[in-house]
């Protein structure tokens, strides 16, 4: 059978086909997150009784673990598949620098990771009455919190800036 014969003699939109996935990681996340809670979740942990071990704990942290791995290799499959379709000729599209932006954006991403890994704290902290101290996952654990902060903020100004139509007005007094 043809591709086109299993989906009803017409070829799916990206559209229809992130629709499918979206009902499928759906409907495996209920699935998965429903049998956590009603198979073992009461199993008392060995080492201490007051805290619970359910025993589908690993199911579903290879399931987050899968779809992070799926979502960031879509990503930058994505990206990489954009940039290479757009090529040198569409830098500017409609009088915007879209290859401009994207470089800024790449290096903006890159920088805020780095210097938010190198001024993030290493200092242990306590999870469930043990200590942890691992310097490379806490800084780690910063680096992503901080980054993600920074550039909500720059997204948020970048917003404001659009609304505000403030470059406009400064394109009408260069006429």
């Amino acid at each position: 059978m043809t591709d086109n014969m299993r989906s009803g003699g017409r070829r799916l939109s990206a559209e229809g086909v992130s629709t499918r996935v979206l009902y499928v990681l759906v409907a495996l996340a209920v699935v998965l997150f429903g049998a956590f809670f009603l198979v073992g979740y009461d199993v008392p942990y060995e080492d201490n009784p007051a805290f619970n071990a359910p025993r589908l704990t690993d199911a579903v942290l290879v399931f987050i673990y899968l779809t992070v791995l799926a979502a960031s290799a879509a990503a930058a499959c994505s990206v990489v598949r954009g940039v290479k379709a757009r090529g040198k000729a569409q830098r500017t599209v409609n009088n915007i620098p879209a290859a401009r932006i994207t470089w800024f954006t790449v290096a903006l991403l890159a920088g805020c990771m780095l210097i938010t890994f190198l001024l993030g704290s290493a200092e242990p902290v306590t999870v469930n009455g043990v200590e942890f101290a691992d310097t490379f996952w806490l800084k780690a654990t910063d680096m992503f919190i901080n980054t993600s902060t920074v550039l909500l903020l720059v997204a948020v100004c970048g917003v404001a800036y659009g609304l505000s139509g403030y470059n406009r007005k400064l394109n009408n007094r260069k006429k």
